[in-house]
Protein backbone atom coordinates (compact mmCIF):
# COMPACT_ATOMS: atom_id res chain seq x y z
CA UNK A 1 0.00 0.00 0.00
CA UNK A 2 1.38 3.55 -0.62
CA UNK A 3 -0.71 6.83 1.14
CA UNK A 4 0.20 9.54 -0.98
CA UNK A 5 2.42 8.07 -2.92
CA UNK A 6 4.12 7.06 0.32
CA UNK A 7 4.97 3.36 0.66
CA UNK A 8 3.65 1.42 3.47
CA UNK A 9 5.54 -1.56 5.23
CA UNK A 10 3.37 -1.81 8.54
CA UNK A 11 1.29 -4.51 8.85
CA UNK A 12 -0.71 -2.82 11.96
CA UNK A 13 -1.98 0.35 12.88
CA UNK A 14 -2.42 1.96 16.34
CA UNK A 15 -5.80 3.89 16.32
CA UNK A 16 -7.08 6.44 19.26
CA UNK A 17 -11.00 5.96 17.67
CA UNK A 18 -11.22 9.67 16.75
CA UNK A 19 -8.32 10.60 14.56
CA UNK A 20 -4.67 9.69 15.87
CA UNK A 21 -3.60 6.45 13.40
CA UNK A 22 -0.34 5.54 14.04
CA UNK A 23 1.55 3.08 11.47
CA UNK A 24 3.80 0.02 13.86
CA UNK A 25 6.30 -1.75 12.56
CA UNK A 26 7.32 -3.94 15.03
CA UNK A 27 6.01 -5.52 17.74
CA UNK A 28 7.97 -3.57 20.15
CA UNK A 29 6.10 -0.56 18.44
CA UNK A 30 2.82 -2.31 19.12
CA UNK A 31 3.80 -2.83 22.84
CA UNK A 32 4.16 0.77 23.47
CA UNK A 33 0.69 1.26 21.78
CA UNK A 34 -0.76 -0.93 23.87
CA UNK A 35 0.75 0.43 26.87
CA UNK A 36 -0.37 3.82 26.08
CA UNK A 37 -4.19 2.68 25.39
CA UNK A 38 -4.49 2.30 21.85
CA UNK A 39 -6.57 0.22 19.66
CA UNK A 40 -4.09 -2.32 17.59
CA UNK A 41 -5.71 -3.06 13.78
CA UNK A 42 -4.52 -5.13 10.90
CA UNK A 43 -3.41 -2.89 7.89
CA UNK A 44 -6.18 -3.56 5.93
CA UNK A 45 -8.66 -1.97 7.98
CA UNK A 46 -6.68 1.42 7.44
CA UNK A 47 -8.80 3.02 5.04
CA UNK A 48 -12.03 2.39 6.90
CA UNK A 49 -10.10 3.62 10.05
CA UNK A 50 -9.33 6.73 8.03
CA UNK A 51 -12.50 7.64 6.23
CA UNK A 52 -14.41 6.91 10.22
CA UNK A 53 -12.36 9.44 11.87
CA UNK A 54 -12.61 12.90 12.83
CA UNK A 55 -11.64 15.86 10.45
CA UNK A 56 -8.68 16.04 13.00
CA UNK A 57 -7.32 12.72 11.59
CA UNK A 58 -3.68 12.14 10.74
CA UNK A 59 -1.43 9.28 9.54
CA UNK A 60 2.10 8.94 10.33
CA UNK A 61 4.45 6.27 11.92
CA UNK A 62 5.29 5.78 15.51
CA UNK A 63 8.62 7.03 16.37
CA UNK A 64 7.60 10.49 17.62
CA UNK A 65 10.85 11.40 19.02
CA UNK A 66 13.42 10.27 16.73
CA UNK A 67 14.52 11.96 13.30
CA UNK A 68 12.37 8.53 11.78
CA UNK A 69 9.09 10.40 11.83
CA UNK A 70 6.60 10.39 8.88
CA UNK A 71 3.93 12.11 8.17
CA UNK A 72 2.16 10.11 5.59
CA UNK A 73 -1.27 12.54 5.84
CA UNK A 74 -1.71 15.63 7.56
CA UNK A 75 -4.19 17.18 9.65
CA UNK A 76 -6.67 18.75 7.46
CA UNK A 77 -5.11 16.95 3.91
CA UNK A 78 -6.58 14.37 2.17
CA UNK A 79 -5.26 10.90 2.07
CA UNK A 80 -4.93 9.26 -1.48
CA UNK A 81 -4.53 5.20 -0.89
CA UNK A 82 -2.95 3.08 -3.74
CA UNK A 83 -2.86 -0.66 -3.62
CA UNK A 84 0.71 -2.13 -4.49
CA UNK A 85 0.92 -5.59 -6.20
CA UNK A 86 4.03 -7.15 -5.71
Amino acid sequence: MKINGLQVTAQTFAFDGCHKIYLLENEAEEANARELGYNIHPIDELRHAYEGSCSLRFISNWPLDNDEFVSYVGQFEDANFEEVTA
